[in-house]
């Protein structure tokens, strides 16, 4: 299967349906409204102060002078997606934990209904960039990767640092239990979709890792849940979108810090490219609270799961929706 980007374009411009394949059975009406979402500093002398309250009070912000070239993330990821289908193909697989992984929507041969979109996803540790086994197209993206990889990863960690003294904890607490982090980046093409109504881009769903940041183009579609409504999320240039993962709330906080509920949407006038970096502790951590925020008055709200068996049982059965695991 070649992904949903290769059968739009073998249309033509012919598409004026959405195949029954991809057709969501709750589809989405349009949504008016905008997220009142703080801008985190990061150049700012308040930006500690502003980060606690921003993970505390919304678990999602747009973070600002963060450092990272962004353009050059997302021309390459680009130049992936616009590559021919038979060179693409060759990152094809279902497999979960593969280096690189090219697929579309989540699972394909066990998913009813297909999400509209392609992805690149490649899984990467700090100290093997360099040998990571990146796509061999474009030749910029081995240099641009390793690059945006690191940076996000020195980011996380000053990040880490803050919101652990924001929990109450000692400086280094959240870094320990990150020990051998690892780093999920995943790059999702969006095709132009005949009918938006139709179809969804991405189900709401929660991020699987522990810090989740998000470059995204100036088109717009993504989406979060604050009670019962959904509300739009507004693209600003050069800015990345942070939000807390499953990981921040059960593996570490016991629920003070939330992950939250969130979509993409789609729309017929263009496509939609975004790249999320997803920060997570080891695959073979075990997944519980902090036992310092464990305690009579607050008991473990969640129950133990290997971040490995976490992953595998999101992609395969419990994406849709909050993830975790009560206890």
């Amino acid at each position: 299967m070649a992904g949903i980007k290769a059968f739009v374009d073998s249309c033509n411009g012919t598409l004026d349906s959405v195949p029954d394949r991809y057709m969501m059975p709750n589809g989405a009406a349009d949504v008016s409204r905008y997220a009142v979402l703080p801008i985190v500093d990061v150049a700012s002398k308040s930006f500690e102060r502003d980060l606690v309250d921003a993970c505390a009070k919304y678990g999602m912000f747009q973070l600002k002078n963060h450092g990272i070239h962004t353009e050059d993330v997302m021309r390459c990821a680009l130049e992936f997606f616009n590559s021919p289908s038979e060179d693409k193909m060759r990152y094809y697989t279902e497999e979960i934990f593969t280096p690189v992984r090219y697929c579309t929507s989540m699972m394909p041969s066990k998913e009813e209904k297909l999400e509209w979109h392609d992805h690149l996803q490649m899984w990467l540790k700090e100290e093997s960039l360099g040998a990571h086994p990146w796509p061999a197209f474009p030749a910029s993206y081995r240099d641009v990767g390793s690059e945006y990889a690191r940076n996000i990863f020195k980011l996380g960690k000053r990040m880490l640092l803050v919101m652990s003294e924001g929990l109450g904890l000692r400086t280094s607490r959240l870094l320990e239990a990150f020990e051998d982090m690892v780093l999920l980046t995943r790059a999702n093409f969006y095709p132009a979709c005949p009918n938006p109504r139709q179809a969804l881009g991405m189900e709401g769903h929660t991020d699987s890792g522990g810090l989740t940041f998000v470059l995204q183009d100036g088109v717009g579609g993504l989406q979060l849940k604050q009670g019962e409504d959904w509300y739009n999320v507004r693209p600003l240039e050069g800015m990345l979108v942070v939000n807390m993962g499953d990981q921040l709330e059960v593996r570490l906080s016991n629920g003070r810090y939330k992950s939250i509920l969130h979509r993409v949407m789609v729309n017929s006038k263009s496509s939609r490219l975004s790249v999320g970096a997803f920060l997570g502790p080891s695959l073979d951590a075990e997944i519980s609270p902090i036992p310092e925020l464990v305690s009579q008055e607050s008991p473990a709200k969640y129950r133990s799961r290997t971040y490995r068996d976490y992953m595998h049982e999101v992609y395969t059965e419990h994406f849709s929706g909050k993830n975790v695991y009560v206890a």
